[in-house]
């Protein structure tokens, strides 16, 4: 049970921190490469590429978790309690259909480059691998929906 409670306040965290890493390395071993060997290694931009954008549907779930979405507070304000709940559980059901659908279309486009057989020539790595990783996060992310609408009803099971 400790184990689950670590991944669930820490997986996004320490997901986003090592691709920080990753983006951090590469790009400092290419911008070596081309100052002092005039000659960039022809992956390096793709790695960080594939980094950045795979740490943007990660941080997309570390932020539901954290509460971090986006939102209008003024209205949230001026609104009754009664009110202040029917929106945001509104907005956090909103959200989870969002991201439901998300996963659901990601899942289709993993079929459709593995059908395809397509692989990136920079990495000589299948599509439907960066893909995969696209999906887990949208998966993570509708997870995290869930988890936000039942802290929402039950406040005191939220970490």
């Amino acid at each position: 049970m400790n184990a689950l409670k670590w991944l669930d306040k820490n997986l996004e965290k320490y997901i986003l921190v090592c691709l920080l890493i990753v983006i951090v390395c590469v790009v400092s071993h290419m911008v070596f490469m081309r100052v002092v060997f005039n000659s960039p290694p022809f992956w390096s931009g793709r790695v960080s590429q594939y980094a950045f954008v795979i740490s943007t549907f990660f941080s997309i779930s570390y932020c539901i978790r954290r509460g971090a979405s986006l939102k209008i507070d003024m209205l949230l304000g001026f609104s009754s309690n009664a009110v202040r709940k029917a929106i945001t559980v509104s907005v956090k059901v909103i959200m989870l259909v969002f991201f439901a659908l998300l996963t659901y279309a990601s899942w289709g486009v993993i079929g459709q480059f593995t059908q395809l057989g397509t692989i990136d020539t920079a990495l000589e790595v299948p599509m439907s691998f960066f893909f995969s990783i696209i999906f887990l996060g949208f998966v993570l992310t509708t997870i995290r929906c869930v988890q936000a609408l039942v802290f929402e009803f039950f406040p005191e099971n939220e970490g």
